[in-house]
């Protein structure tokens, strides 16, 4: 989660008021980080209707952008944008006036299969910003696998018609549970939309989902609302606290920010089994690993926030698909940068010893 994260600000007060345009009412609805009992972020929403109009959409980016900088430490804020408006120019605008978008989650709405050039080129952008989509499906909808697959996104949502009576439902739970293992192998989080009682909740914390919103969670509000204490107690065991082991497994790695320099040297002249590419925000966005013929291979980062608990980290790395399950895991501080690389065997030797 530390990729959605916003940098730490100690001067944050978590009780401002969320700083709006004044042509929009906007609230912010609570997201739960369901292992930990906290906030994990914030969903902007129009509080007087849906943002559907490209007026409405653009002062919801707008308000929204606004309020990023009061955001309470380590969490993240999202956005609902749809699909067919995210080529907008004014859209577009909107979000390039406002720079450096990581910490910032686009949810995407009303996916449809054929996607304009000028929103591809929109999508690239965003992304090189630093922003991370979310996906679902409309209101009662699953989200579309198409979706999923095109636009790669962080984060998958799952709607009312997911959730609603979870606890009742042995086929609901199963399919959580698939949709769980084909995000992982993604490198994605689940997002439980549309919670309302204790009882969803409760499921949705033994399924391992790590994200909630809906109305047993919080409505939306103008100020950065906490996680009210009779939604903690439903939760079946005490929020998972880091267990502090993985800083002292941390091993260093050859860091670079240019990928294509770095796949011309030999990996022995390197002297380094692993080199990861990092931003100008020393964020990592790729990994090399030595590939079958000796040189540098690319592939996908799995991001791990360093106060992690050892067993979630492993819990993670064996959800990835067989051709990438015993590579290093990138592990990265509150803010998501770079701190250094954990080599599979180092963890389950410390698990398995623990």
């Amino acid at each position: 989660m530390d990729r959605i994260l916003r940098d730490a600000d100690p001067n944050a007060d978590p009780q401002l008021t969320a700083r709006s345009d004044p042509d929009v009412a906007v609230g912010y609805s609570p997201i739960l980080d369901v292992a930990r009992g906290s906030p994990a972020g914030y969903q902007a929403v129009a509080l007087d209707g849906p943002a559907t109009s490209r007026d409405n959409t653009v002062a919801i980016i707008r308000a929204a952008l606004s309020a990023f900088w009061q955001l309470p430490t380590n969490t993240f804020i999202s956005i609902p944008i749809p699909l067919h408006r995210l080529g907008d120019p004014l859209v577009r605008d909107a979000l390039r006036q406002h720079g450096d978008l990581a910490g910032i989650v686009l949810d995407i709405t009303d996916f449809t299969p054929t996607i304009s050039p000028a929103t591809e080129v929109a999508l690239d952008d965003v992304r090189a910003a630093g922003a991370l989509l979310s996906v679902g499906g409309r209101e009662t909808a699953q989200p579309e696998l198409g979706s999923i697959i095109r636009l790669r996104p962080s984060i998958v949502r799952l709607g009312h018609a997911w959730i609603a009576d979870l606890d009742q439902s042995a086929t609901k739970r199963t399919a959580i549970e698939v949709t769980g293992r084909l995000t992982a192998q993604l490198d994605a989080w689940i997002l439980a939309e549309a919670v309302s009682t204790g009882a969803e909740l409760r499921a949705l914390s033994e399924l391992g989902v790590p994200l909630a919103q809906g109305p047993f969670i919080g409505q939306a509000q103008s100020v950065w609302a906490d996680i009210d204490e009779a939604t903690i107690r439903v939760l079946p065991h005490a929020p998972s606290a880091s267990d502090g082991q993985l800083r002292a497994l941390l091993r260093q790695a050859y860091t670079t920010t240019d990928q294509a320099a770095a796949e011309h040297v030999l990996p022995e002249a390197s002297g380094y089994e692993s080199v990861v590419v990092i931003d100008d925000t020393r964020r990592p966005v790729s990994l090399l690993t030595r590939g079958t013929f000796g040189r540098w291979e690319p592939t996908a980062v799995l991001t791990i926030h360093v106060d992690t608990p050892v067993a979630e980290a492993v819990s993670r790395a064996m959800s990835r698909p067989p051709e990438t399950r015993f590579l290093p895991l990138v592990c990265t501080d509150a803010a998501g940068r770079f701190l250094g690389i954990l080599k599979i065997e180092d963890v389950v030797t410390h698990l398995t010893g623990a």
